[in-house]
């Protein structure tokens, strides 16, 4: 398969992307090699305080019928879902408990990234490099670069549909904005 761009073919208005779900609606259609990817968002279980205040959402990610990647605690994209990127989420891909986390914000590429912990053993991570990204599976300590990114274009022949749902929900929900310098913000 060729390069292909991950982006929607369809995303929800601006102005009810940024709001906090208030049901479960389709936000977005992203076309795959797998077939269509469709995002839905929920409102979330949102136990505490600090949870109400963010709008805690609940994300899934749907190939045909079947729902590949599910976050229990994201937030509304952009901002929100940075944040909590920061603070870690946790959710299932292909049924897979995962907890993820977003490295810091330093100068230095190398150590910026989001990290998937799955609990099968696996570590899924998306890391920054100098003027490209790696997309990277670690299996009982042993990393092997499945992806590697050229500008906004993955060469997506390599990944299964779990790993698919999760560059997808990446690069959709603009948490890749995590990877790219701070200077970037200036």
């Amino acid at each position: 398969m060729p390069d292909s761009r991950i982006q929607p073919s369809w995303r929800a208005p601006l102005a009810q992307w940024i709001q906090p779900a208030p049901e479960r609606a389709r936000y977005a259609v992203i076309p795959t090699a797998y077939g269509d990817c469709t995002l839905f968002r929920e409102p979330g279980e949102r136990p505490t305080p600090a949870a109400r205040a963010e709008a805690w959402e609940r994300w899934q990610f749907v190939l045909g019928e079947d729902v590949v990647l599910e976050i229990d605690d994201a937030a509304t994209p952009w901002h929100g879902l940075r944040s909590r990127m920061r603070v870690g989420v946790h959710g299932r891909l292909d049924g897979v408990p995962f907890a993820a986390r977003a490295a810091s914000r330093s100068m230095v590429p190398r150590r910026r990234g989001i990290r998937f912990e799955l609990s099968d053993g696996r570590a899924l991570s998306f890391t920054a490099h100098r003027f490209h990204r790696h997309f990277v599976r670690g299996v009982r300590g042993e990393e092997h670069h499945v992806l590697r990114s050229h500008g906004a274009l993955w060469d997506t022949d390599h990944l299964d549909r779990g790993e698919l749902a999760l560059l997808c929900f990446v690069l959709v929900s603009g948490a890749d904005t995590l990877l790219a310098s701070p200077l970037w913000n200036l």
